[in-house]
C-alpha cells in the first residue's frame, strides 16, 4: 500500500469517526431536548393547575367579596315578549344562569298568573326545581268583564323586603310601570339591572337601569 492509499484510508477512517461522533452528538441532543421539553411541559401543566386551584380558593374565600344579587322575573311579560318575537317560550334555567353569572344569588323570584282555565302548577313546580321561589295569583275579573292580574305591587314589596341584603336587584321585565320602582331602588344606593326583550321594553326602563341586558335566542327554550 503506497502513501496515497494509506492517506486515503486514514481520511476515510477520520471521516467515518467524525460522522459517528456527529450522530452520537445529535442523538444525545435529541434525547436531552425531549427530556427538557417533557420537563418544561410538566412544569407548565403543574403551574396551570396551581393557578386554577388558587383562583378557586380565592373565589371561595372571603378575600374577594362576590356581588350579591336578587332576581325578580315577571313571567307574564317575558311570556308575551318571547311569543311575539320568537313564537317560542322562555327557558327559565338559561335565564337564571345568564343573570347570575359569577355572582352570589341570594334569591330568585318568579311571578306567574293562574288563568281562569288551565293549571299552572306543573309550570310552578318546574320553576321551583330550577331554584325559583314561585308566587302565583289568579286573574281578577272586573265588573266590566275585563281581566287583570298585575304583580307590580307584589314585586315592589318583595324587592323592598330584600333590598338591604343585596348589592344588585335584577328585574326581568320590560314593563314601563317599573320605572318609579327603579328610581326608588337607585335612591337606596343599590344597582338595578333590567333583563328583557328589547322590542318589548320601555325606553325609560332601559335608560334608568344601571345595566340593560337584551334577551333573545340566548334564553329561548329549544
Amino acid at each position: 500500500m503506497n502513501d496515497d492509499d494509506r492517506k486515503t484510508e486514514q481520511y476515510g477512517e477520520i471521516k467515518e469517526e467524525i460522522h459517528r461522533q456527529t450522530e452520537e452528538f445529535f442523538q444525545k441532543m435529541n434525547v436531552n431536548l425531549q427530556s427538557y421539553l417533557a420537563a418544561t411541559n410538566e412544569i407548565f401543566t403543574r403551574l396551570r393547575e396551581e393557578i386554577r386551584e388558587l383562583k378557586q380558593l380565592i373565589e371561595s374565600s372571603n378575600l374577594v367579596k362576590k356581588e350579591t344579587v336578587a332576581i325578580f322575573v315577571d313571567s307574564q311579560n317575558l311570556y308575551y315578549s318571547a311569543r311575539m318575537g320568537y313564537a317560542a317560550k322562555v327557558s327559565y334555567e338559561k335565564l337564571l344562569r345568564l343573570i347570575t353569572g359569577n355572582r352570589k344569588l341570594i334569591k330568585a323570584y318568579a311571578y306567574i298568573v293562574q288563568p281562569p282555565e288551565g293549571d299552572v302548577k306543573p309550570f310552578a313546580t318546574s320553576l321551583e326545581r330550577i331554584g325559583y321561589i314561585v308566587k302565583a295569583k289568579d286573574v281578577r275579573t272586573r265588573a266590566n268583564g275585563s281581566a287583570k292580574a298585575n304583580w307590580d305591587m307584589g314585586i315592589a314589596l318583595d324587592i323592598l323586603g330584600i333590598l338591604d341584603r343585596v348589592d344588585t336587584i335584577v328585574l326581568a321585565s320590560g314593563d314601563g310601570d317599573f320605572v318609579p320602582l327603579v328610581d326608588l331602588i337607585k335612591g337606596k344606593n343599590k344597582r338595578v339591572e333590567i333583563f328583557a326583550f328589547p322590542d318589548n321594553t320601555a325606553y325609560d326602563l332601559k335608560e334608568k337601569a344601571d345595566r340593560f341586558e337584551p334577551l333573545g335566542e340566548n334564553v329561548i327554550l329549544t
